[in-house]
């Protein structure tokens, strides 16, 4: 019997976490996002847009959205917090939420156009700075890794910002929050890249993804070579069959 509440409790805090992040969320637009454009292999982001339902459920990965979806709710760092920007590559135009929702409605494509939601903007001194939050688990390390992927994401919110609101933030801020230890703060701040140069690596990114499948990239999402020893890519059978 103990067993069985046991499983009965851990199903309903599942369910429960199911819930609210389905409540916290709101329906995704179907355009691009910039998760897409920051991949470590652009081949995955094509898998997940063109086979949605090919990725199997995973609780560890549905923990981890919960967890960082409670933190981004209740840590609010200045009046400029969770904005959706919408952007044309091709045209290099700003579009709101609803301009692309009216967009959909009429039938029309959406695949030169890629979303994104800024955590916060801050100004510091005379400079915005885009500060984006990550939680990760140091593990005895002292300073967290340099993901160039999460750099890539912060250059690309600069590029939607300026086109939105004519906000041009040069600075970046990457905090990390460790979950080992109640969420010690650790900054990382960088000069963004130019705009143009970002620009430029979202349309290649953009031609790699609508003109067939893209290469592949093998790195620590299908190679077992992170810290844990895992495969976290859901397509690997898939690519492995596809070819490189």
């Amino acid at each position: 019997m103990s067993e069985h509440i046991d499983d009965y409790v851990v199903t309903a805090f599942h369910d429960a976490q199911k819930k609210f992040m389905k409540a916290n969320n709101s329906e995704r637009i179907n355009t691009w996002h910039v998760s897409d454009f920051v991949s470590p292999c652009i081949r995955k982001s094509w898998y997940q847009r063109n086979f949605p339902d090919y990725a199997k459920a995973d609780q560890k990965k549905t923990s981890v959205l919960f967890h960082g979806l409670i933190l981004h709710e209740h840590t609010q760092l200045s009046h400029f917090h969770e904005v959706t920007m919408c952007y044309d590559i091709k045209k290099d135009q700003s579009l709101t939420p609803q301009e692309v929702r009216g967009i959909q409605a009429k039938g029309e494509p959406t695949k030169n156009i890629i979303t994104g939601t800024l955590d916060d903007l801050l100004k510091c001194g005379d400079e915005f700075v885009i500060v984006d939050k990550k939680t990760w688990n140091a593990r005895g390390k002292k300073e967290p890794f340099t993901n160039d992927s999460y750099k890539m994401q912060l250059n690309i919110y600069r590029v939607l910002l300026k086109h939105a609101y004519d906000i041009d933030a040069k600075f970046g801020c990457l905090l990390y929050l460790d979950k080992g230890t109640d969420f010690t703060e650790s900054p990382l701040s960088f000069e963004l890249d130019p705009i143009e140069k970002t620009k430029e690596y979202m349309r290649d990114v953009l031609h790699q993804i609508k003109n067939g499948l893209p290469k592949a990239t093998v790195c620590w999402l299908c190679n077992g070579q992170n810290r844990n020893g895992e495969i976290y890519c859901s397509y690997k059978e898939r690519c492995d069959n596809d070819g490189i």
